[in-house]
């Protein structure tokens, strides 16, 4: 890739002054190249940038290496990651190949360009939409639909009728459309309750290894546009995820719960069901949600409150040792002083 393409993309002015060079790679640092291109995101890496072999740095504007060729741009971490995926290896992606080890019913839909790896299984009435790749071993049930442009990776389960949108990648593992945890008891024993609701996964989506989305009971479970889920989250029936949001690993969100757009979930947060999460909301990890969260707000711990109440709680929590040595001190000053008392009322 030409370094002036590269900088058409990002859109800022191209250093080469006269011949252009090929970038063969984007790299860290202490791997990259002649050939490569390394970014600056963070001033701590400055020295060992300037150190490094790379042919070009993408930098913070008035930022300036004099052996490199540099590209200024306001943000240069987006510009790395827009940058990146040029340089992804897609090659393992070939268009309009059904390996003869897939199980494909005869009546689907598969677009002509689509790629089946050896292993897959796809059931009556489904369809998979221009440009996408089913990895080895996935499992497409009854009237699944898959959009364009999507990757499934080795042993994605998509459950009968669940959707998946357009450019949605599932990493390895994924199952989308398992039965929700939904039980009834009787004399202490359990009566199990059908889930008859869909997942529909919209655009643009990116859901982790091993990650788990369970079907609403009724009406659907929705994965929204641009949504980040990270690997090993378990998303509970009837959930509502909106826009841009993103969940740590092992996050888990329990039944109906509904997240606004653009919300931030930390490792290992958990939620309980019904509750609402407004837009914007930040949730630190290993935080425990049991009631609703307004737009916004930044939230930690377990009882999940306030974000700088618990840091400020946490600070105490240090000085516990010396607290109880003070306090087992004074009860023993009070117990002198409180026998003194005592004495002076018997002279009396």
């Amino acid at each position: 890739m030409k370094l002036s393409d590269i900088a058409q993309v990002l859109q800022c002015p191209s250093p080469t002054d006269g011949e252009d060079i090929e970038i063969t790679a984007i790299s860290a640092p202490q791997a990259a190249d002649r050939n490569a291109i390394t970014f600056l995101s963070n001033t701590k890496y400055k020295e060992s940038i300037a150190r490094c072999n790379a042919a070009a740095v993408i930098c913070p504007p008035d930022t300036n290496f004099p052996d490199k060729l540099c590209l200024n741009v306001s943000d240069p971490y987006v510009a790395y990651a827009k940058i990146a995926q040029a340089f992804e290896d897609t090659s393992y992606i070939k268009a309009g190949a059904v390996d003869a080890a897939a199980l494909v019913h005869a009546d689907t839909h598969i677009a002509t360009d689509a790629c089946i790896r050896a292993g897959v299984v796809i059931e009556r009435g489904v369809s998979v939409g221009a440009g996408s790749y089913l990895g080895a071993g996935c499992i497409i049930e009854e009237n699944a639909a898959i959009g364009e442009n999507c990757r499934l990776h080795a042993g994605v389960i998509v459950r009968r009728n669940c959707v998946i949108g357009n450019n949605v990648i599932l990493e390895p593992g994924v199952v989308i459309g398992s039965d929700g945890f939904g039980n009834a008891r009787e004399h202490g024993k359990f009566i199990r309750i059908p889930s008859f609701g869909r997942v529909v996964v919209h655009d643009d989506v990116w859901i982790g290894a091993n990650s788990t989305i369970d079907r609403g009971a009724f009406d659907d479970t929705v994965i929204a546009r641009g949504v980040r889920i990270d690997n090993l989250v378990q998303i509970a029936h009837n959930v509502v995820v909106g826009e841009d949001c993103a969940l740590a690993a092992q996050a888990g969100v329990s039944g109906s719960t509904t997240f606004g757009r653009r919300v931030i979930v930390g490792g290992q947060a958990g939620f309980v069901g019904h509750i609402e999460i407004g837009d914007d909301a930040f949730v630190g990890a290993k935080a425990g949600v049991s009631k609703n969260v307004q737009a916004k707000a930044k939230i930690t711990g377990c009882p999940a409150r306030n974000f700088m109440t618990m840091r400020r709680i946490e600070a105490s929590q240090s000085e516990l040792p010396d607290l109880r040595k003070k306090v087992k001190k004074l009860e023993t000053e009070l117990a002198v002083l409180r026998n003194r008392l005592e004495a002076g009322r018997k002279r009396l």
